[in-house]
């Protein structure tokens, strides 16, 4: 997990794997697969890429936090302007 804090509000890139699809337009994904913590969150369909859709498909997500906001699906290695830049 990656974060870069600006002002109250700050970026985390969080590593999940697809759970499954729902019928209803939604993917359950598992957020910190493998981490022995389970959190499992509803997203929408089109917020993934096609090509990650499929169970066991892992994949970031780019929050913003302070209200746990959703931004974007990243694939691994992915460069994120919002945490990236500031690494280099």
């Amino acid at each position: 997990m990656q974060h870069t804090e600006n002002s109250s509000s700050f970026y985390v890139r969080v590593s999940a794997r697809v759970l499954g699809c729902l019928r209803s337009g939604e993917i359950t994904i598992i957020l910190f697969p493998g981490h022995g913590l389970v959190l499992i969150e509803p997203i929408q369909t089109n917020l993934v890429p096609e090509n990650l859709r499929m169970p066991n498909s892992e994949f970031d997500v780019l929050f913003k936090h302070p209200r746990r906001e959703m931004i974007r699906v990243l694939h691994h290695n992915e460069f994120c302007s919002e945490i990236d830049e500031s690494n280099d």
